[in-house]
């Protein structure tokens, strides 16, 4: 199949499906290049700021801590 053909046939392909032809590729690549994927098992935290009720806050005050080293600065 030659590449113009394949690239019709992609994009003939579901949103669903061409996201599993992503995840395809990906992982393929990954494996020529002996990277390891999220695929293999491994359980890996990701931080999020949800359920993370004074998250905003303490962004504020690093947000003001750093307005005033600035100001000091001048």
């Amino acid at each position: 199949m030659s590449h113009p053909e394949l690239l019709e046939q992609l994009r003939q392909l579901s949103r669903a499906e061409k996201f599993q032809m992503m995840q395809f590729l990906i992982a393929e690549l990954a494996k020529e290049e002996a990277i390891d994927s999220f695929d293999n098992g491994t359980t890996h935290r990701a931080w999020s700021p949800y359920n993370y009720g004074d998250a905003a806050q303490k962004l504020m005050g690093l947000l003001e801590q750093e307005k005033e080293n600035k100001n000091a600065k001048c």
